[in-house]
């Protein structure tokens, strides 16, 4: 099988899914600035959608789901317990790939979260234990501290209804939507 990162995308819906499987999975890298970063999308307070950009960190085939860390004292954990429906996407520049994932998040504090966070970096810790908790008003842009706090790390897995899945390499253009309810056998789109 050639490396789906050099290859074109190919014209077989099996083989599609494959490489945006492939593209999903999360890039180990030392220098934070070139992690594979997303934009996630959940129900905000009166129904709004509210976004932002979060750092992919698994993602499961087998169990259709991807996850990301957070502080669980973030609005989007709020959002979340309040309506776990939620969308993903995520722009491959280098494979010139779209990937638009949708379906419902579990906050997961429990036993993988722990495991996580004792795998974390020394340097990443301090991002889960804010204060005052982040979106919260402070008076300065320096009004706040960053303390390690093992029990606001959480992970958040999306666990997968359908993704809408969209080359622009060239030859020419490609595009598919897989649902689970069909077995991710998918169709063809437009692009």
């Amino acid at each position: 099988m050639t490396d789906c990162m050099n290859a074109p995308h190919p014209y077989e819906l099996a083989q599609f899914l494959t490489n945006a499987w492939s593209a999903l999975a999360p890039q180990i890298v030392g220098d934070k600035r070139k992690a594979q970063v997303a934009t996630l999308s959940t129900v905000g307070q009166g129904g709004a959608p509210a976004a932002r950009s979060v750092i992919l960190r698994a993602a499961d085939r087998s169990r259709a789901c991807v996850d990301i860390f957070t502080d669980a004292a973030t609005p989007k954990c709020a959002e979340i317990a309040n309506d776990p429906r939620a969308a993903l996407t995520l722009w491959r520049a280098d494979l010139q790939l779209q990937l638009r994932l949708s379906g419902t998040i579990e906050i997961d504090e429990g036993a993988e979260a722990k495991a996580a966070w004792s795998a974390l970096p020394d340097h990443a810790l301090p991002n889960y234990g804010v204060t005052p908790p982040p979106g919260s008003n402070i008076a300065t842009a320096a009004s706040y501290t960053r303390t390690p706090v093992e029990a606001r790390f959480a992970i958040l897995r999306l666990t997968l209804f359908d993704m809408d899945v969209v080359s622009l390499s060239d030859p020419i253009h490609t595009r598919a939507f897989y649902e689970r309810r069909d077995a991710w056998r998918g169709v063809w789109r437009a692009p």
